[in-house]
């Protein structure tokens, strides 16, 4: 398959552009809606070359940690995708035995589950649906070649974000129109109306970003949002209407970003079970530190993972981190632990969203071939009090009783 691995020059634009750009801004889609490759290597050059990297000593932009294996996020160094930056330059990998791991920024669970699939990397994080979508091999692409192995966060950011002046309830979207306001959204776009009952071709889902995705809500030029459930602080805020949230987990227990690893290095990898017992370990305490902990995890990110977090306001810092708290954990991780799943959780996505997601659900793998829970068996189980729980609860707010509400038909 083409390699999907960001040049270094791309890199270094989308670093330079944190510091310009505000936190709203996708600076990816940015630099790819207004660059050419050719302009690219061009500004890349006027920028600087090769400079600082703009995220702190998080983990940086890619495997450049001399020999070690590499953990990928599938976004920027925000507060949604910094507990593996955590992970590492807090030493939760160290303490569990594991030190050499690189954790990097990602360019989105699309590209992320390719690069993991096909050995670009070892390890890292990638929505569910997004990677199913790019698993099976195609014209362009091979086949990829992961398992899961654990659970980063244990809800999908995907929900159906409306106007209730526009649409009488969840299930009224023929006729309107829909924004999937990212790649990992319009990758996953056929998911929603097959869930509701609606043929796809009945709806006019348009593709964009998702600096586009509040004013276009906002001028009723779409009804409705398919996309991360944690802008919608920045939704309720620019649009005069009040909006329906409704999860992806309303149909469902949808697993939400697993732990995936390259096969081939995981087969081959010495005492790979103990090591990944280790890396899911240190994972999951340095997450945990992150929930219950918002002021210094934000001060963390802020200060030595991505100073450009400092140009974020308050309000945007914590917003997100009060959407992580609820989406990062499921019910069952209360008792199960941190990374709690199933192989019943994966064959769900499979039976109610595979032909969804792509041409030929039978080119997918079965639930049993994409587990691996070897390692998360036999790694420490991170669990809440219920005091913790509580705080977690109260963090999330608003976010939280969404979440229960929408699950409880489940």
């Amino acid at each position: 398959m083409p390699d999907r691995e960001s040049s270094s020059a791309e890199e270094q634009i989308v670093d330079d552009l944190d510091g310009l750009l505000p936190g709203s801004i996708d600076r990816r889609k940015f630099l790819h809606g207004s660059l050419s490759s050719l302009g690219a290597v061009m500004f890349a050059g006027c920028m600087g070359g090769g400079g600082g990297n703009g995220g702190g000593n998080g983990g940086g932009n890619g495997g450049g940690n001399g020999n070690a294996e590499v953990f990928t996020t599938p976004w920027k160094q925000e507060p949604s995708w910094g507990h593996a930056h955590v992970a590492e330059g807090r030493g939760y990998w160290e303490d569990a035995g594991v030190p050499n791991i690189d954790a990097t920024r990602g360019n989105g669970s699309d590209t992320e589950a390719q690069n993991i699939g096909v050995g670009n990397k070892q390890m890292g994080i990638s929505s569910m649906p997004t990677a199913l979508s790019v698993y099976p091999e195609t014209e362009d692409t091979e086949a990829l070649d992961m398992s899961i192995v654990g659970l980063a966060r244990g809800r999908p950011l995907l929900s159906l974000i409306w106007r209730k002046d526009q649409m009488k309830n969840r299930e009224d979207i023929a006729g309107k129109s829909i924004l999937a306001a990212s790649g990992f959204a319009a990758a996953t776009s056929d998911v929603y109306p097959n869930l509701v009952g609606v043929d796809p071709s009945e709806v006019d889902m348009q593709e964009g970003t998702e600096e586009v995705a509040a004013p276009k809500l906002a001028n009723n030029e779409v009804q409705a949002i398919w996309g991360s459930i944690d802008l919608l602080p920045a939704y309720q805020e620019e649009v005069d209407a009040e909006l329906g949230v409704t999860p992806l987990t309303a149909f469902g227990a949808f697993p939400g970003f697993p732990i995936w690893v390259n096969n081939s290095w995981y087969e081959n990898k010495e005492n790979n079970v103990e090591f990944m017992s280790k890396v899911l370990t240190g994972y999951f305490k340095a997450l945990k530190w992150g929930l219950l902990n918002q002021g210094e995890y934000l001060d963390y990110l802020k200060n030595e993972v991505n100073p450009n977090l400092q140009t974020w306001t308050d309000e945007e810092l914590q917003g997100q981190h009060a959407v992580n708290c609820a989406q990062a954990i499921t019910l069952d991780m209360k008792d199960e632990g941190l990374g709690y799943f199933t192989e019943d959780g994966v064959s769900f996505v499979l039976e109610n969203a595979g032909s969804a997601l792509v041409d030929n659900p039978d080119a997918l793998p079965s639930a049993s071939e994409l587990v691996d829970r070897r390692a998360y068996e036999q790694s420490e189980k991170v669990t809440f009090t219920e005091d913790e729980w509580n705080q977690l609860s109260e963090t999330a707010g608003e976010v939280w009783n969404l979440f229960e509400e929408a699950e409880s038909g489940n």
